[in-house]
């Protein structure tokens, strides 16, 4: 794994902070990593959107979970890379 330095005013460490713990993130590490890998998604294209929208009314629901999250980002990531 890769390291990187980065210098925030105490302003933003502190939300960092708040926001991973909030986030159930191990650390701001992980929050940030999480920050960066959102934004490499990119937006969500119409078609994924109504494709969601649909599944919500599609039967019982089920807790999302850090685990159910991070599969979603996985399988998300995996799909862009085939298109």
């Amino acid at each position: 794994m890769a390291s990187i330095v980065l210098n925030l005013p105490q302003r933003l460490k502190n939300a960092a902070e708040q926001r991973a713990a909030a986030g159930g993130y191990g650390s701001v590490d992980n929050y940030i990593a999480s920050l960066i890998e959102a934004d490499d998604l990119g937006p969500i294209s119409d078609e994924l959107e109504a494709e969601l929208l649909k599944r919500l009314d599609s039967g019982p629901s089920v807790e999302l979970t850090r685990e159910v999250l991070d599969d979603i980002k996985r399988r998300a990531r995996k799909q862009r890379g085939a298109a």
